[in-house]
């Protein structure tokens, strides 16, 4: 099989770029990430053509420069997330595949659970979500509220999405519905006329006073979301087995850090099979919660995880649901919209100075520093899932967009400045209008 992999001609911009995104580093601990990094980046810049045959597995180990044992934890990892399926025999190799919802919701509810977020946080995302959807619908003037292929399983936003053609907003707002689900929330009712009707007449204000009342009220003493529920959500699926296990193995590390255990131990323990074991422990390593050393020492409990893993899954996944760059543009600027609101309103409650942690590069027209003013304005909204969502979506288009003219860039450093400013008072209108106005120049910019 003749392999279409070439990971050596990607540029140095668009790897910063892509680290920027994420909020990583291009530097890995080992050839294997290395690799792992090389054909996510590789697929990404080519659209993630999902079922694509990359070649045979002694192709790619040739291309990547790497021995089999480098090039064996790189494929564990690949396959495990998700990335790429692995075909055995005479036409076998390595196909590009995208995670599912439940490999993403998954990685959520990981990262959740270990930065100690509560589960507030998913009831707020998931209102978030509704108000797009139903905003989009609206300007749409969508009138009729059948799907093709009639009524789903995960409520009226899902629908509503497909209903308005738009694949990014139906995918987020199924992943919402299955983390509320999976945190025992308040299902999402399948039809509501109410809703219906102020869709129908266009009435915004009505419309989200409705999804206030379908949500039900905000969770002021939330817990803090379990690993336990991961572990119980995914144990039902042979795929998801890992995951599962990744979430029981990064428990006992929280409780126990200092414990050291090789994998053959692990796997004799639980009862799992070597494979899972492996792709459980390489799914933690990818994601930065753990190190994993060879031999009788096991793993080792890692730094705080950010969204980094989190957000590499979500963005193939995206890319295969078959958005557009519109599509995805318009999800994109709907949250960072509301993120700069969320930001305005978190300062009013807990007042801080966010443009002084800007003012390093907060000036600058340099693209890297532009995501980066973009990546604290979503952070600041003080939601991981909202800023998960937003930097995946800016990710997926990515290798679509052509680079903003200097001129604009400018224009998006002087309205950083007033975004942040009004952030810095609370003056959540003001913030969400400054951002709107922004998307518009971004669109409208020359290209």
């Amino acid at each position: 099989m003749h392999s279409s992999f070439s990971p050596r001609k990607i540029l140095d911009d668009a790897w910063r770029v892509r680290s920027c995104a994420i909020g990583a580093d291009r530097q890995t601990v080992n050839l294997a990430l290395d690799a792992v990094s090389d054909v996510e980046m590789h697929l990404l810049q080519r659209g993630w053509p999902v079922g694509e045959a990359l070649g045979a597995i002694p192709d790619i180990q040739k291309v990547l420069g790497l021995g089999r044992p480098a090039c064996r934890e790189a494929i564990i990892i690949l396959e495990a997330r998700g990335l790429l399926n692995v075909r055995r025999g005479r036409k076998g190799g390595l196909f590009v595949a995208a995670p599912t919802a439940e490999d993403v919701v998954g990685a959520m509810l990981m990262h959740l659970a270990i930065s100690g977020a509560r589960t507030e946080c998913v009831q707020e995302f998931r209102l978030l979500v509704w108000r797009m959807v139903v905003e989009a619908a609206i300007k749409r003037s969508l009138t009729n509220f059948d799907p093709i292929g009639g009524t789903g399983p995960w409520g009226f936003a899902v629908d509503l999405a497909q209903c308005i053609g738009n694949p990014a907003m139906a995918l987020a707002s199924q992943l919402a519905e299955m983390l509320v689900r999976t945190c025992e929330g308040r299902p999402a009712p399948m039809r509501d006329a109410l809703l219906e009707t102020a869709i129908k007449a266009r009435d915004l204000p009505k419309a989200f006073s409705r999804l206030e009342v379908l949500t039900g009220p905000m969770d002021l003493v939330a817990p803090i979301l379990a690993l336990e529920t991961i572990e119980h959500r995914f144990a039902w699926s042979e795929r998801r087995s890992a995951m599962s296990l990744a979430a029981r193995m990064a428990q006992e590390m929280i409780h126990n850090p200092n414990r050291i255990e090789a994998e053959w131990e692990t796997a004799d323990r639980f009862g799992y099979p070597d494979l899972v074991v492996r792709q459980a422990r390489r799914l933690l390593q990818d994601s930065g919660i753990v190190q994993c050393r060879r031999g009788s020492k096991g793993a080792l409990w890692g730094p705080p995880a950010g969204p980094a893993g989190v957000i590499r899954m979500l963005t193939p996944c995206l890319m295969a649901s078959g958005m557009t760059a519109l599509d995805n543009t318009e999800a994109f600027y709907f949250l960072a919209t509301n993120a700069a609101r969320l930001a305005a309103e978190q300062t009013g409650l807990h007042p801080r100075a966010p443009t002084m942690v800007t003012r390093a590069f907060a000036n600058s027209v340099d693209l890297i520093d532009l995501l980066r003013t973009e990546n604290l304005l979503l952070e600041l909204a003080g939601n991981p899932l909202l800023s998960i969502m937003a930097r995946s979506l800016g990710l997926a288009n990515l290798p679509r967009e052509r680079t903003v003219g200097m001129p604009c860039r400018a224009d998006i450093v002087m309205s950083n400045h007033r975004i942040l400013h009004a952030v810095e008072a609370g003056d959540g209108e003001t913030a969400a209008a400054l951002a709107r106005g922004k998307a518009e120049t971004l669109q409208q910019s020359p290209q």
